[in-house]
């Protein structure tokens, strides 16, 4: 997944204000008068608690925006407490973020009451949040154009795990190039839809440590073990250990701390400006089945109003092309559609089956 970075984004919308000419004219919005002289406001700034004061009385004076750390939590903090101020902005209520160490915590979080709105929750999570917390989903990300994605296989030891020669494909960022390796046909796919692909590799990871990302992590942890599971083995028999977040995962298998590990796809690119080489010496060998994308939550006992507030004001922010960049820096969001709790079922499944063969 290509990561497109909020301050590179602001900073050229910097630069583009700076060239401007202070000495221009600047129009004046115009502004309809009544006939007793008072200012006519449009309805949709009526309607606007943030541009009005008039938040509902029922409403409380300040919301928790808490983020499920899909990569060291110290590196999602900055651009959380952006969001989180562009939603205090459409809410007209203060608005805070907190990014917690592990998956489980934002659980807590909405449980506890610690939190409202849970962001960015993989889909075992927003399961977890429904039947744990009573949360409630209000959107699903898109990514690419899709709603689906993956999770992705790879090893530095690729005469083992890949059944004819890597094949290259180059990844640009920031006009850079990078060659991103892939075996066993997994290049070939255009969609998600067409996992799960080189499974049959994972016959061979029986005496090699295994990278995982946090507990809970649908694509990092819960569908790979599963998948391991249907494969025949043992989890208590396999070298496996949790490195953290995606990219961390894949820091693992990058330093030889791993000769396997798993992450969403294709978290390798978000190394890259700092390990040129990852996508070369980290080479991905196959798929998993398709996994429905993450999403945003809120605590079932708000307001109905202001949890359709909260959908309303976090679309307004993806539509917006200058504040959409936060959520590209975060997920690398595109978009969202309205979630529907069935859309998460696949997910629950497998992780309540995987809670009842570990035991």
């Amino acid at each position: 997944m290509k990561s497109r970075k909020w301050a590179a984004f602001l900073a050229a919308s910097l630069i583009l204000a700076a060239c401007g000419n202070g000495d221009d004219a600047v129009d004046e919005p115009e502004v309809d008068e009544t006939e007793d002289g008072e200012v006519d406001e449009p309805d949709d700034v009526e309607d606007d608690p943030a541009a009005t004061g008039d938040v509902p009385a029922d409403w409380p004076e300040e919301l928790v925006l808490t983020l499920q750390p899909a990569e060291n939590p110290e590196a999602l903090i900055d651009d959380a407490d952006v969001l989180a101020g562009l939603l205090a902005d459409r809410l007209g209520i203060d608005v805070s973020a907190t990014v917690p160490d592990d998956y489980q915590a934002v659980i807590v979080g909405l449980q506890t009451g610690a939190a409202d709105i849970g962001g960015g929750f993989g889909p075992v999570n927003v399961a977890r949040a429904m039947d744990q917390a009573g949360a409630e989903p209000i959107l699903q990300s898109e990514r690419f154009g899709e709603f689906l994605y993956v999770s992705q296989w790879f090893t530095n030891d690729p005469d083992t795990f890949c059944s004819d020669e890597p094949v290259e494909e180059i990844y640009e960022e920031d006009g850079e190039e990078y060659t991103m390796l892939f075996c066993n046909g997994v290049n070939e796919a255009e969609t998600s839809e067409e996992g799960p692909i080189g499974l049959d590799a994972l016959a061979d990871v029986g005496d090699v440590p295994i990278s995982f990302v946090s507990e809970g992590s649908a694509s990092g942890q819960v569908f790979p073990a599963f998948g391991l599971i249907e494969a025949g083995f043992d989890l208590g028999e396999l070298d496996t250990f949790t490195s953290g977040g995606h990219p961390e995962s894949v820091l693992s298998v990058y330093n030889d701390d791993a000769t396997v590990g798993v992450s969403y796809n294709d978290a390798r690119e978000d190394l890259v400006a700092e390990f040129a080489d990852v996508g070369e010496q980290v080479v991905v060998f196959a798929w998993s089945a398709p996994i429905p994308n993450d999403g945003f939550v809120v605590r079932g006992d708000l307001p109905d109003d202001l949890k359709q507030a909260i959908a309303d004001a976090l679309l307004d922010v993806a539509q917006d092309e200058q504040d959409g960049a936060v959520l590209l820096e975060l997920y690398n969001i595109d978009g969202f559609r309205p979630a529907d709790p069935a859309d998460f079922e696949n997910a629950r499944q497998v992780d309540q089956e995987l809670g009842e063969l570990l035991g």
